[in-house]
């Protein structure tokens, strides 16, 4: 993600847009890719590329989006989204955790992984999206940011290999 992205994810937060309005302009450039392509191209005049943002989208977003036409971002609207959303959580005092898992956790496994995460990055809410993955053979990993704890088998497996290899 570019610092570009970000600066526009922050300025997106700052003027007030609601998440429910990102979430359908997300959606709505989640329907077609020639979208995206006709407000990034510098063969659509920016009057017509204006005019399809207000025929288009939330009234609320249109500016935002008209800025980003003007100035040849955006190629960078799902970084920027991104940005928003992070932003917005960190603000928010939210904590986004991802658990990749063979065999899902039960209720209060799952509670004490929100609760350590909680202790360990001094939030108090922590959201952890679930995704199964069952080549990891058994054990979780847990993705914060960029960060990753590994108590996977194959991670163990790839540790040993790597002692053994150094050896």
């Amino acid at each position: 993600m570019t610092q570009t992205a970000n600066n526009y994810g922050v300025v997106l937060y700052s003027l007030g847009v609601s998440k429910e309005t990102v979430e359908e302009t997300k959606r709505i450039f989640s329907l077609t890719t020639e979208l995206q392509k006709v407000l990034d191209s510098p063969i659509v005049a920016a009057k017509e590329k204006h005019q399809l943002i207000d025929s288009i989208f939330p009234e609320e977003i249109r500016n935002f989006l008209k800025v980003l036409c003007d100035y040849g971002s955006v190629n960078q609207i799902a970084d920027v989204f991104q940005a928003y959303e992070n932003y917005a959580d960190e603000k928010n005092g939210t904590l986004r955790a991802t658990l990749y898992y063979v065999t899902p956790p039960n209720d209060s496994q799952l509670e004490q992984i929100k609760n350590y995460l909680g202790r360990k990055y001094n939030q108090k809410d922590v959201q952890v999206k679930l995704v199964e993955q069952p080549d990891l053979i058994g054990g979780f990993v847990i993705r914060v940011k960029d960060e990753e704890e590994d108590w996977s088998m194959k991670g163990r497996l790839n540790k040993l290999q790597q002692k053994l290899i150094w050896r």
